[in-house]
């Protein structure tokens, strides 16, 4: 019967080697001609979103700090001039800020005269206007920079936070710190400013400052 597999010969040696069929031929090249598998490309977006995850806290972006508000800039600030300016309060400051001063500023003037006299009340001046004329000393956000602001609780804006968080009623400690982003006039400057920061305390001199009026007013949280 004749041998359709390999078929022995004997080599040099003596040894018996096979021969290959022709199967075995077939069998090596359908090995030859499978595909090399490709990664999909889902893969590769998963395996570099895990990368970036690992390097970015390293990298200078990941390190970048969050921009923080601009500073208070004085510079430009001319007497009859407006610009933008940040405070930070609290409705217990509507009592609490005074200022002494014998001048005043188109009709606006600090609460005393000087440091044991009240500027005198004005003949048919309503009794409470939310201090519409009233000077006081507050400082800017976030630079903490001394300026001088008449009738700030007058706007309307500053008024309805008055009227929903009144000092008489909340307790001090209990009320938020917000600031104030307002357009402001500047009316002029004080020399040297004489304020109080608290009833009872004694006035405090702290140097030149801008006197100015707010024209509008927005509310933002600190």
């Amino acid at each position: 019967m004749a041998a359709t597999g390999t078929r022995s010969v004997r080599s040099p040696g003596g040894k018996s080697v096979g021969k290959k069929g022709p199967y075995r031929e077939k069998a090596k090249s359908a090995a030859a001609d499978e595909p090399i598998p490709v990664i999909g490309g889902r893969f590769l977006i998963a395996a570099a979103f895990v990368l970036a995850m690992i390097l970015i806290p390293f990298s200078p972006i990941g390190r970048a700090e969050p921009k923080g508000p601009e500073p208070t800039d004085m510079a430009g600030w001319t007497q009859g001039g407006t610009g933008r300016v940040r405070i930070t309060l609290i409705t217990a400051d509507y009592n609490k800020l005074t200022c002494a001063h014998e001048k005043d500023f188109e009709g606006n003037h600090c609460a005393y005269k000087s440091e044991s006299e009240l500027w005198p009340r004005e003949p048919g001046a309503p009794i409470d206007d939310n201090k519409r004329n009233i000077i006081q000393p507050y400082r800017t956000w976030p630079d903490n920079k001394l300026v001088m602001v008449a009738g700030l609780w007058a706007d309307p804006v500053v008024a309805m936070r008055l009227h929903r968080e009144p000092p008489q009623v909340v307790v001090e400690k209990k009320l938020a710190r917000f600031v104030v982003d307002c357009e402001m006039k500047f009316l002029g400057k004080i020399d040297e400013t004489k304020n109080r920061w608290n009833p009872g305390q004694q006035f405090q001199k702290e140097g030149t400052a801008w006197v100015m009026k707010p024209t509008s007013c927005k509310l933002r949280e600190e």
